[in-house]
């Protein structure tokens, strides 16, 4: 019977998806930072849906099929890298635009993250105004199955929006 109610609210929530707002899952073992990203990207206009560990994050991201996915790099028992290549190999979730965020990136992990299929990457602490940019140039590209075409068209659509962004909140002067 649980299980049943379960099935019937992700069934409800996918059809309901099409009058919302885009879906964004995020996958980070920090409460703080789960908190943070639910706060900061919900005003926003997006339904936010949390994951606090790897397997939850993935059993999530079968069932919701969410817009796109922020995912922790370091994370206990599996690695956002792990995940990215679990996500990637099944056919239910590897549409699905990947955000790798995280506090700690070497060049040797940037080429990992990217190798292992996500689409993008943020530092922490993370710039919200940045993040938004790229998390509406790759809901914006989600449907370009190509990958290089994808990749290729985030990176005009996310050049336009910060050159558009700089233009509307120009630096501050050193003064």
């Amino acid at each position: 019977m649980q299980r049943e109610r379960f099935e019937f609210w992700v069934a409800l929530h996918n059809k309901a998806k099409t009058l919302m707002t885009e879906t964004i899952l995020v996958i980070d073992d920090d409460p703080a930072m789960l908190d943070f990203l639910m706060q900061r990207l919900s005003p926003e206009g997006f339904t936010v849906s949390t994951a606090a560990s790897s397997q939850d994050g993935i059993n999530q991201a079968v069932i919701l099929r969410p817009d796109l996915i922020l995912l922790d790099l370091r994370m206990p028992i599996r690695d956002g890298v792990t995940v990215c290549k679990l996500l990637r190999a099944n056919p239910k979730t590897q549409h699905i635009p990947i955000i790798v965020v995280t506090g700690v990136l070497s060049p040797s992990q940037r080429e990992e993250s990217m190798t292992s299929g996500a689409d993008d990457f943020v530092s922490k602490p993370v710039d919200l105004p940045d993040l938004l940019i790229r998390i509406r140039a790759l809901i914006e590209c989600r449907t370009i199955e190509d990958p290089v075409k994808r990749r290729a068209h985030y990176a005009e659509i996310a050049r336009e929006a910060a050159s558009k962004s700089s233009r509307l909140h120009p630096p501050a002067s050193k003064e």
